[in-house]
């Protein structure tokens, strides 16, 4: 039976296709001869357009150089005429071609030297010239006396430090990150490009100058993660907590600031930096300044390499330590 059925449509199913390619056939040859005709019309309109721009640039070019009539001969006449001073010539312009005549000679000599070089008893009484009347040196323009010099404007440089005769109650040591960074009778220790063993290695003298000061606040890491040493960093942190504490001094640690331009190996290696921070510094009841959510997808807080803190920046940066010195009750 099936056999059957598949006897009886080909026959239909081929009349079918033989339809439909006749279609498509038609189609073809319609959409040949429009773009026969299209190409055809396309061709005329631009040799009409052609000629049409070539009319023009000959009109404009007409206007611009006009072509000068052909000069009259003068009729004879047998009065005599007066010579001219200098002889006209008329010449014809050529096209794209200005020709230049030097205009006649005058006469600049001054008839008034003789008056002009005579002694004047009252010089404030002398007649002045007519300027056409002066001579040359007469012409010249006076000198104008020498301006006098502007004050010199000095720049004073605004301190980035407290004021000696004021006591210290808090040092902020860290890389370049903290440069713009002012506290509240702080002293800001900026040190570019350090990392946590050079910062380790400054706290003595820090402990030295500043007696008075009872918090060490620090702020470094971001250096120290191009060298990809997860486990060197974190014994240095550990080094540096531990030698700040001896000395008898408060610790706070303020946390990585994840930078606008860290590649993906450098954000995670920064977070967990922080991750690390966060529970170490509790188990050792060190104070931490979490400055990670602050700062992270912020590029306005950043400076144009996008790495270091602008103004901004560093105003936010200041106000989280600041609450972290108050809230440890740092005294005033």
């Amino acid at each position: 039976m099936d056999t059957l059925d598949c006897s009886c449509r080909g026959p239909l199913l081929l009349h079918e296709a033989n339809m439909v390619i006749d279609s498509l056939k038609r189609d073809i040859r319609r959409l040949t001869n429009d773009l026969v005709r299209k190409d055809t019309l396309i061709s005329a309109y631009g040799s009409t357009l052609r000629a049409q721009a070539q009319s023009r640039i000959d009109m404009s070019f007409q206007a611009t150089f006009p072509e000068e009539p052909a000069t009259t001969s003068q009729p004879a006449c047998s009065t005599p005429q007066q010579s001219q001073p200098w002889t006209e010539v008329a010449a014809r312009r050529q096209r794209g071609v200005l020709r230049r005549f030097s205009p006649p000679p005058f006469n600049l000599s001054n008839r008034y030297s003789v008056l002009a070089d005579s002694n004047v008893a009252d010089p404030a009484h002398a007649i002045p010239l007519p300027p056409q009347h002066r001579s040359a040196e007469q012409s010249r323009p006076t000198a104008l006396p020498p301006k006098p010099p502007a004050p010199r404007r000095v720049a004073r440089e605004r301190p980035r430090h407290p004021p000696s005769s004021t006591r210290p109650v808090a040092v902020l040591v860290g890389s370049s990150m903290v440069r713009h960074v002012t506290l509240l009778r702080s002293e800001t220790w900026c040190l570019p490009g350090a990392r946590v063993e050079d910062v380790q290695t400054r706290v003595p003298e820090v402990v030295e100058q500043h007696p008075t000061a009872s918090t060490i606040v620090v702020h470094v890491g971001s250096n120290n993660i191009r060298l990809q040493q997860s486990e060197k960093l974190k014994s240095d942190f550990t080094s540096l907590i531990q030698t700040i504490l001896a000395t008898g001094k408060k610790c706070i640690v303020s946390g990585p600031i994840p930078s606008a331009c860290f590649s993906d190996m450098q954000f995670s290696r920064i977070r967990q930096l922080h991750a690390w921070l966060v529970g170490h510094c509790s188990r050792e009841r060190v104070p931490f300044v979490d400055n990670f959510g602050s700062f992270w997808r912020r590029r306005s807080l950043f400076a144009r390499d996008g790495r270091h803190l602008n103004r901004a920046g560093a105003s936010l940066l200041a106000s989280n330590l600041e609450l972290a010195l108050e809230a440890h009750h740092t005294p005033r």
